[in-house]
């Protein structure tokens, strides 16, 4: 287990560097397998930090996190925001930029900051602070890099990840059919309850036809969250002529692939969905309206919240995330 003993907890609240940042007092943060990389100061790419490229440096920052909800207690004149205001937003690449969110207070610009509308008063702030991520890279990933349709059939390799069991929520929203898959037999009963169609072992999914047993022509769009590893063996094989991969998540922790020529016979069409390609209106009225779904339980927190920490026992949190025992977003709740 990570040891966190000898790490400093008290840090001065930062202050506005410009009159584009707000100043968050954080409630709720949600863990990403990127902060694994942030804590053991293992290297990232400038293309993590999106259209904000321009503020990459190599130097770790004292606080590490990449994403978290709180009220807005100080709004800088071009923010567009309210002293009051309930927001989730992030910091992208580990929060090396600025300071990250495993904290009280974070600043943060208003492009990575979106408020979550009336219905968030409602919503307790361990279950918003398991939404924002997930959620929106999940719904990138498949309906706006992949362009999938209602009707579809969406493969999620990964699913119990929480972006998968995100995009697994947000395709059976929006009436398409789902494969999801998981290595662990205990967690297939979960994802079915979260409403996927199909659940495959990922034992089963070494037989190249597995996929294809349900759906002969292929599925329409495969949400790829295992890694490089799996396009070839698997993502690829499984898509329909004219479907899409989408590649953004690194579970298997392989960050490097030679393109073989299996990938090449089996291509159909990769794409990924980075920061470069976030609308930022667009992700506003998708965080907003996830709240809504969540305080009417058309999503059930025990669908994408697995286990919230106190701050002081984020040690034990990454653990949980590092063994892979969760199934959706392990939450720090900070009081």
């Amino acid at each position: 287990m990570p040891s966190w003993s000898n790490i400093p907890s008290d840090y001065p609240r930062p202050s506005l560097p410009n009159s584009k940042f707000v100043l968050v007092r954080i409630y709720a943060i949600g863990l990403n397998r990127a902060e694994l990389r942030a804590r053991n100061a293992e290297p990232i790419s400038p293309v993590e930090f999106g259209i904000f490229q321009g503020e990459f440096h190599e130097q770790c920052p004292k606080i590490i996190g990449e994403e978290f909800v709180g009220e807005v207690v100080e709004a800088g004149a071009e923010t567009g925001l309210q002293v009051g205001d309930r927001v989730a937003a992030w910091a992208y690449g580990g929060g090396k930029a600025y300071d990250g969110s495993y904290a009280e207070y974070t600043i943060c610009h208003y492009r990575r900051c979106w408020t979550l509308g009336d219905a968030a008063r409602d919503v307790p702030w361990e279950v918003l602070g398991a939404i924002p991520m997930g959620l929106w890279t999940a719904y990138g990933a498949i309906f706006l890099a992949a362009d999938t349709k209602p009707g579809d059939i969406v493969f999620i390799h990964g699913a119990t990840s929480s972006v998968g069991l995100w995009g697994l929520l947000a395709a059976k929203d929006k009436g398409c059919t789902v494969i999801a898959s998981t290595r662990q037999k205990g967690k297939v009963q979960k994802l079915k309850d979260a409403g996927a169609d199909y659940v495959l072992l990922e034992s089963e999914l070494a037989d190249p036809e597995s996929i294809r047993k349900i759906a002969p022509k292929g599925v329409d769009t495969v949400l790829e969250l295992v890694g490089l590893e799996a396009l070839e063996k698997i993502s690829m094989p499984a898509t329909a002529r004219g479907g899409t991969v989408v590649k953004c998540g690194i579970l298997g922790k392989v960050w490097k692939q030679e393109v073989g020529a299996g990938l090449v016979t089996a291509m159909r069409k990769l794409t990924t969905f980075t920061t470069l390609d976030e609308d930022f209106e667009e992700a506003g009225r998708i965080l907003r309206d996830a709240v809504e779904k969540v305080k009417n339980e058309v999503y059930r927190k025990e669908h994408f919240l697995d286990s919230v920490f106190d701050l002081e026992d984020v040690g034990k949190a990454h653990q949980r995330m590092e063994d892979c025992e969760a199934t959706g977003k392990v939450v720090l709740r900070v009081s």
